[in-house]
């Protein structure tokens, strides 16, 4: 759409299901499309044409993000993973697997190291963008965590839940804050797995 006039400049048809969420490239030639055929889509903005076909997914694509420097693309699915893409050629360049339920929303860190993603599992988690490394799991929530977000200047992360609640913690200057933040509002007992993520003790038999 033009900002301005609020006339329709191109339309995009293609998936085969719903479109459920849609993001820019940083240069702005292309958007990239999310959609519960299972796949996510990369068109160009001026023409429409679709471009790539990011093909992996076995279920709903639910979220997708671009990396700051526009050459990697980010997706989130109900099949539980998250997934990173060379936005070039439609590789796979990574698989994130951790989360015990859908994947609902997906965001970069301003630098483009760290993936942040919210899920019904009633969590959210950061990863190493290179190698896929789950590297914090934050329990702040009592209900699905249905976005995230990380702020322009990668101080904070915000996270939205079905608890009715919103959550701004702390990113900076590294994990230790924002693990004693998740650490301070913990609403349920951890499973093993997750003490071990959010690198706190196993708990005594």
């Amino acid at each position: 759409w033009d900002a301005g006039t609020f006339s329709c400049l191109t339309e995009i048809k293609g998936h085969a299901g719903w479109v459920r969420a849609v993001a820019w490239s940083p240069s702005m030639q292309f958007v990239a499309t999310a959609s519960t055929d299972h796949t996510c889509c990369v068109w160009r903005s001026d023409t429409g044409k679709k471009i790539l076909v990011l093909r992996g997914h076995d279920d709903s694509v639910e979220d997708v993000a671009w990396a700051p420097d526009g050459l990697r693309i980010a997706t989130a699915s109900h099949d539980r993973t998250a997934r990173i893409w060379d936005a070039r050629d439609g590789s796979a360049v990574v698989v994130l697997r951790g989360h015990e339920d859908w994947v609902m929303g997906i965001s970069w860190s301003p630098d483009g190291r760290l993936i942040a993603t919210a899920s019904n599992d009633h969590t959210a988690r950061i990863w190493d963008a290179d190698s896929g490394s789950e590297l914090a799991v934050l329990v702040v929530h009592e209900d699905t965590v249905e976005d995230i977000a990380w702020s322009p200047d990668g101080r904070w992360i915000a996270t939205a839940s079905r608890d009715g609640t919103a959550q701004i913690l702390d990113a900076v200057p590294q994990f230790g804050a924002l693990l004693a933040e998740a650490r301070a509002r913990v609403f349920r007992e951890l499973t093993p797995d997750e003490r071990r993520a959010a690198m706190l003790p196993d708990k005594p038999a």
